[in-house]
């Protein structure tokens, strides 16, 4: 069988045949001859086919790459997504789309985002984007020869996502490419083990067993583009425009997840689970902070918790009195790359909610955030009005992403409510 790329091309001439001999009989404003109509259904058949057969061998070409585990800089006949893939531009499928006249990988793209979206029972409204083209890794550059390949601009969104989300930081179990309803199997309790007599009956470990169920919601963003820079060539423009777009997403996701109440429309956020709360002690500039992530650390290690991907995700309103605090007490807080207290990753997010003023508060969590799962829906949606920014000559794209997120043990998080001010 052959490889992916040449599936593709091979599919893409079949489109444009099909294509081809429906427009001479539109032009002639008539229908098919019976050989002309035996000819296109043979034709839509071999797509279908064809269609069935990428899913199969790119589903083979990702498990062989990770298998392999190749180094970042890799030869383009090795690179599963191949050289093809990476020429797709968002403004060329934006103008397309406008223009009635989508062609080439774009149309492909979207014609297979549509295929995808009607699997599920969903309909594209916009352009549609599919799951493979999605979540491609965009870190590093293909080379071939003593050239270079520029990565596509739909991995630009992905970038901007990890960069802003805060569970891609903390080592949150994500799942990628759900197609509905998925259900995640909870332990209720940890196991435990009795000493018993030589003849005396087991005792009853008493677990009990439930799960959690991620369903799709949606979450949506907008920019305005202007038409003379989408008339711009290369990739620049499209990746800061995508990245940024990627980047609102996972500061939604961010404010839905760490909310000290819930989202309207959003999952239960984390702070809403059955989670351990810390009092907090009256507040003591450069003390007070320290002494209650402390406690946080021992709560959750009574609670039989002190595992798995621990981290701690806190609003930057404390950052000076976790560094000046950590100082006085001698615990570590590393600022590099990567800021930890006391061994354990932390993340600052405005995303982590600040109570209002006169609370003088704000959320934190610490906890093993493998107990997080983040679900990731089928295909991207961006939808192209040219009119309600029309007068400007902008276009607004609109895009709707589709995901969802819930807790699988709520005993392995412990949240505080840290003072910042007397």
């Amino acid at each position: 069988m052959k490889n992916s790329i040449e599936l593709r091309q091979d599919r893409a001439e079949l489109i444009g045949k099909a294509d081809s001999m429906l427009n001479l009989a539109k032009d002639e404003t008539r229908d098919f001859t019976n050989d002309e109509q035996v000819s296109y259904d043979g034709v839509m058949q071999n797509i279908d086919k064809l269609a069935k057969d990428i899913q199969v061998v790119e589903r083979q070409e990702k498990l062989n790459a990770e298998i392999s585990a190749s180094p970042v800089t890799h030869s383009v006949q090795n690179d599963t997504m191949g050289k093809e893939r990476r020429d797709y531009s968002l403004f060329k499928a934006v103008n397309g789309l406008m223009n009635n006249n989508l062609s080439g990988l774009e149309k492909e793209m979207h014609e297979e985002a549509i295929q995808e979206a009607r699997s599920t029972g969903a309909t594209i409204n916009g352009i549609g984007i599919p799951s493979s083209l999605q979540y491609e890794s965009r870190a590093g550059i293909v080379s071939e020869g003593s050239s270079t390949i520029a990565p596509t601009t739909l991995g630009a969104f992905q970038d901007g996502l990890r960069e802003a989300a805060i569970y891609e930081q903390v080592g949150a179990t994500v799942l990628n490419g759900l197609a509905a309803n998925t259900e995640i199997p909870v332990v209720g309790s940890n196991s435990a083990a009795y000493i018993n007599g030589e003849n005396a009956d087991a005792s009853d470990v008493g677990n009990n067993f439930s799960s959690i169920t991620l369903s799709p919601k949606r979450i949506g963003g907008f920019v305005d583009l202007s038409k003379q820079l989408m008339m711009q060539v290369g990739t620049g423009a499209e990746a800061a425009i995508v990245r940024d777009l990627g980047r609102s997403i996972g500061e939604a996701m961010n404010a839905a997840m760490f909310k000290i109440g819930n989202v309207t429309g959003a999952d239960q956020s984390i702070g809403e689970y059955s989670v351990g709360n810390v009092s907090p002690t009256a507040y003591v500039a450069g003390s007070s902070t320290v002494a209650d992530m402390l406690t946080m650390e021992e709560a959750l290690a009574e609670a039989k918790g002190l595992q798995g991907n621990l981290a701690y995700v806190v609003n930057p309103v404390n950052m000076k009195d976790i560094r000046t605090g950590a100082l006085v007490s001698s615990i570590s807080a590393v600022q590099d790359s990567k800021a930890s207290f006391n061994g354990y990753p932390i993340v600052f997010s405005t995303g982590c909610e600040k109570r209002a003023a006169s609370h003088k508060d704000s959320m934190a969590i610490f906890g093993d955030f493998s107990k997080l799962y983040v679900g990731n829906y089928g295909v991207l949606d961006i939808m192209v009005d040219p009119y309600t920014q029309g007068i400007k000559g902008a276009v607004r794209l609109v895009l709707n992403k589709y995901a969802s997120f819930g807790v699988s043990n709520g005993a392995s998080f412990v949240k505080c409510l840290l003072k910042h001010t007397a």
